[in-house]
C-alpha cells in the first residue's frame, strides 16, 4: 500500500511537470520574460528572508550569555590612567624636592637677594633691621624687624625678643643666665624675654 501511494505521488508530480514543461514552450517570449522576472523576484525575497534568519541565529550565537538584550558594552577606563605619574609612583618611595627660598634685601643702589639658609639672625635698630649672616656679614636695611618677622617665621624663624629674630639652625645652646639666653654658633648671646621663653624651646625642641 505504501509503495502504491509513493509511486502514485511520483506519476502525479512527473505528470505535472510534463504539463508545466509543454506549456512553457508554447508560451511567448513577453510570457517567458514575466515568468522569469516573477521567479527571480519569489527567489530573492525568500533569499533574502533566508539570509537575515542566517545571521540573526548567527548573532545570537556569538553574544555572551550574561550581556543584556539591546545594550553596548562600553569600558570606560579611569582618567587616573591618563595622568602623568608621580614622583611617588617612579621611585615607589616618597620624595621631598627641597627649594632653597631666597628673601630680597632693599638697598639705596640695589636689592641683595640672599638665601634664608644663610641668615644667621635679625636685630632691630631703632625703624631698621641689622642682618646678620653664616659667612659673617652684616646687611642694614631700612625696614622695621616686624615687617621680616612677618615674612621669616613661616621660614622656622622665632622672636626671641622684642628686638631679636632667630634662625634657630644656628643656636648652640641655651643659656640659663639671665633667665635664659641663646648661643649661637657665631658666639652671640642673644636674650630671650619671658613671654617668648616657652615658645621658644618648644621649637628648640626643649
Amino acid at each position: 500500500m505504501k509503495n502504491k501511494i509513493i509511486f502514485g505521488l511520483v506519476f502525479i508530480l512527473a505528470y505535472d511537470i510534463q504539463i508545466a514543461y509543454a506549456d512553457f514552450l508554447n508560451m511567448g517570449s513577453a510570457e517567458i520574460i514575466m515568468l522569469l522576472v516573477a521567479g527571480l523576484v519569489f527567489f530573492g525575497f525568500f533569499g533574502g528572508i533566508f539570509m537575515l534568519i542566517y545571521f540573526l541565529i548567527k548573532k545570537n550565537r556569538n553574544t555572551p550569555l550574561n550581556a543584556a538584550p539591546n545594550t553596548v558594552a562600553i569600558n570606560f577606563v579611569s582618567p587616573l590612567a591618563y595622568q602623568n605619574p608621580t614622583v611617588e609612583e617612579k621611585s615607589g618611595k616618597k620624595e621631598t624636592i627641597k627649594v632653597n627660598a631666597r628673601i630680597a634685601l632693599p638697598q639705596q643702589n640695589e636689592i641683595r637677594y640672599v638665601n634664608i639658609d644663610e641668615i644667621i639672625r635679625c636685630e632691630a635698630d631703632n625703624n631698621y633691621t641689622n642682618f646678620f649672616f653664616s659667612d659673617g656679614g652684616q646687611l642694614l636695611i631700612s625696614k622695621s624687624l616686624k615687617e621680616y618677622s612677618d615674612l621669616l617665621k613661616p621660614q622656622g624663624f622665632v622672636r626671641t625678643h622684642q628686638s631679636h629674630l632667630v634662625n634657630p639652625k644656628f643656636v648652640k645652646s641655651w643659656l640659663k643666665e639671665d633667665g635664659g639666653t641663646l648661643l649661637m654658633d657665631s658666639g652671640d648671646k642673644i636674650p630671650v624675654s619671658k613671654p617668648n621663653r616657652e615658645l621658644v624651646k618648644e621649637i628648640l625642641g626643649k
